[in-house]
């Protein structure tokens, strides 16, 4: 029998010695409260059970470790779906395994401090609440581990390329078996086309989407084509609860979670109706920024590389949020067409987080196409983004300003 009959057996063999344990103390205690004997019995049998029990949780924890210690068995033909699909061969044998949940939130983290940088999140929490992305108090890597982990089938561990999959994953399940179909094509993406440095958020932003775009149009083929051979069934979507977190959230947090599925999945598409010659080659030379993966249409642009003079004060770190930060900063406020029209004319961003008096500075330069663009920017937030900053930071002096195609956005604390 396989590890993973076994354990499903012993976790219906607890259910039932748990619920018979509690239906029989209560029946029995009912019919002899008024006999010591009886209910000395009971005590003696009671604790045999509850012995008995304690016995069978220490067997589940086994199984689970033989589970945790052995490969997940994939099947072939899934195997061989994903290759054809992504027009690439495995150079080793796929690395899946089963594991605890708390296990799959260590990896969560692994993975943003591996992208973000040890500190980048910390810093980016300062930042996104200066720019008036997120409240105040928030807590951005517990978020973060939340929306990859929640009710999760399966994560993708970047630091060494491995799969690991729930003890919630179900191999009979349509549904899961897609999410590996997807968690597969990942994996099979990174041994071909091992991943290069993330300088910038909006660089690790493109390349997620250009990778993780492409294995969700891998999972919903997949899925549909089960779907064909099982009679045109549906099923429910077994990622319904991050969703469902992710409406409880910032609308910031929604727009950079959802862009590898929703833009990043355009972009691969695009490609994949192109030629499969187009589909290779966009994995070879993946998107060096969101603007690439948002306008897959259009010719590559050379964008400008924004660079800052000396400043008074520590200088806590520098990124670039790109054109997906610039839309999703203006969507709030703006509405989505307008605010994705406006934002098209992103070529290039960074800001400069500072430390001067213990207390942060956030310079932001964005370069836009035209200077009629950058004027349009500034006049919009000083409409509409501007007063909502400060009136969740009046202590903060917001500052919005253009000098031909080059925005400067300053957040610093008004003089005391």
């Amino acid at each position: 029998m396989s590890p993973e009959r076994i354990f499903q057996s012993l976790s219906a063999a607890g259910l039932i010695v748990g619920a018979w344990l509690y239906g029989d103390y209560w029946k029995k205690t009912g019919a002899s409260q008024s006999s010591d004997e009886s209910i000395t019995a009971l005590r003696a049998q009671n604790s045999e059970l509850t012995l008995e029990n304690d016995e069978l949780k220490g067997e589940l924890a086994q199984v689970r470790s033989m589970l945790a210690q052995g490969p997940f068995p994939v099947p072939e033909d899934l195997i061989a779906y994903v290759e054809k699909d992504l027009g690439m061969v495995f150079l080793k044998a796929p690395n899946v395994k089963r594991d605890s949940p708390a296990t799959l939130k260590n990896i969560a983290e692994k993975n943003l401090k591996f992208t973000r940088g040890e500190s980048g999140l910390m810093l980016e929490n300062i930042a996104w609440e200066l720019l008036g992305f997120i409240p105040s108090d928030q807590n951005l890597l517990g978020q973060w581990i939340a929306i990859e982990t929640e009710d999760t089938r399966g994560i993708f561990d970047l630091t060494n390329g491995k799969i690991l999959l729930s003890e919630s994953f179900d191999p009979q399940s349509i549904p899961d078996s897609a999410i590996l179909a997807r968690l597969l094509a990942m994996q099979l993406a990174y041994q071909n086309h091992p991943p290069k440095e993330w300088t910038t958020r909006d660089s690790w932003q493109a390349w997620e989407a250009t990778f993780l775009g492409a294995a969700e149009t891998t999972r919903q083929r997949y899925q549909r084509s089960r779907s064909v051979t099982e009679g045109g069934v549906t099923w429910k979507d077994p990622e319904q609860a991050r969703d469902d977190l992710l409406n409880q959230l910032s609308a910031t947090l929604q727009g950079f979670a959802n862009f590898p599925f929703l833009d990043g999945q355009d972009h691969a598409l695009h490609h994949y109706i192109d030629s499969r010659e187009a589909y290779r080659k966009m994995f070879r030379e993946p998107a060096e920024t969101t603007a690439e993966i948002i306008h897959p249409e259009r010719p590559k642009l050379e964008y400008t590389k924004i660079f800052f003079e000396e400043k008074s004060g520590l200088i806590l770190g520098e990124d670039s949020i790109g054109e997906l930060g610039l839309r999703i900063w203006l969507e709030a406020f703006l509405g989505t067409q307008p605010a994705s029209d406006l934002a098209e004319s992103w070529r290039g961003d960074r800001y400069q987080l500072i430390e001067q008096n213990e207390k942060p500075i956030l310079i932001w330069h964005l370069e836009m196409a035209t200077a009629k663009s950058a004027e349009t920017l500034v006049a919009e937030v000083r409409r509409l983004i501007t007063p909502s900053i400060k009136e969740t930071q009046p202590k903060r002096k917001i500052e919005i300003t253009s000098q031909g195609t080059r925005v400067t956005f300053i957040n610093s604390p008004l003089n005391e």
